[in-house]
């Protein structure tokens, strides 16, 4: 069989192009089938490997007894949340994008407010009064007594959106402590230095504020040189010195 040069000198490009086409389509093909074999999602995360990642970060996986490794474990959370992650869109990964979808629900600057029956609301002081915001605009607690805003910036609007939202739409599955704990893992994302500081010294000392406490729910401490009897650290809701109020920030 004779091959028309002129033809094929002519079509050459085209035949490449083709040829190129279908390389790149067997390729990707290929890819995602290794992707679904490795339990990576669409979006590009590995679901097995971050699920074993929050286990860590949780307490799941026994802690090194090293402190500052052991701080960073028990602050540092990467990937989606659980229970709220998927059908609220926010992942610890994107913290500015999940901000912005948190604080929407934020009962006093939001444009998303969702109303609380009165036990809810109880709820919601209860447990917002327990964390601060005292590396952004210093307030020592993100809500009055009354339940009203006591600070303005972003990260406070997005803590207490969440938990507006976790209270209304998962109420029965979360503790306080449980949804306190959803809060400083957040407050954790938007001040990793600080708040892996703030628990290394409360690892030392053995004394903890209720931020750093709910982080610790259902984790056994290891001993640590030059530290306080370790063990476990109290339940948020035992620790009876919450933080004070503040007028604005």
């Amino acid at each position: 069989m004779q091959i028309n040069k002129a033809w094929l000198k002519t079509n050459l490009n085209l035949l490449l192009l083709v040829v190129l086409t279908a390389s790149v389509i067997a390729n990707q093909v290929v890819l995602i089938k290794t992707k679904e074999a490795v339990g990576i999602s669409k979006k590009g995360a590995l679901n097995s490997l971050t699920l074993q990642f929050q286990k860590i970060l949780r307490g799941s996986t026994k802690l090194s007894g090293d402190l500052a490794e052991d701080a960073v474990k028990l602050v540092f959370m990467q990937g989606t949340p659980e229970v709220y992650g998927q059908e609220m869109n926010v992942t610890y990964d994107a913290v500015q994008e999940s901000i912005d979808i948190m604080k929407q629900y934020d009962p006093d600057y939001g444009r998303k407010k969702l109303e609380l029956s009165a036990e809810e609301k109880q709820r919601y002081i209860n447990i917002v009064l327990k964390i601060s915001c005292e590396f952004c605009c210093g307030a020592e607690s993100i809500i009055f007594k009354d339940g009203r805003a006591a600070c303005g910036c972003a990260h406070s609007q997005a803590m207490r959106g969440l938990a507006v939202y976790l209270l209304k739409n998962h109420g029965s599955e979360y503790s306080d402590d449980q949804i306190l704990k959803e809060l400083a893992i957040w407050k954790s994302r938007y001040f990793p230095k600080q708040m892996v500081q703030k628990m290394s010294n409360q690892l030392k000392s053995g004394t903890y504020t209720p931020d750093i406490a709910s982080l610790l729910l259902n984790v056994k401490l290891p001993k640590y040189d030059g530290a306080a009897d370790s063990g476990s650290a109290p339940l948020p809701s035992d620790i009876q010195n919450a933080p004070s109020m503040v007028g604005g920030c």
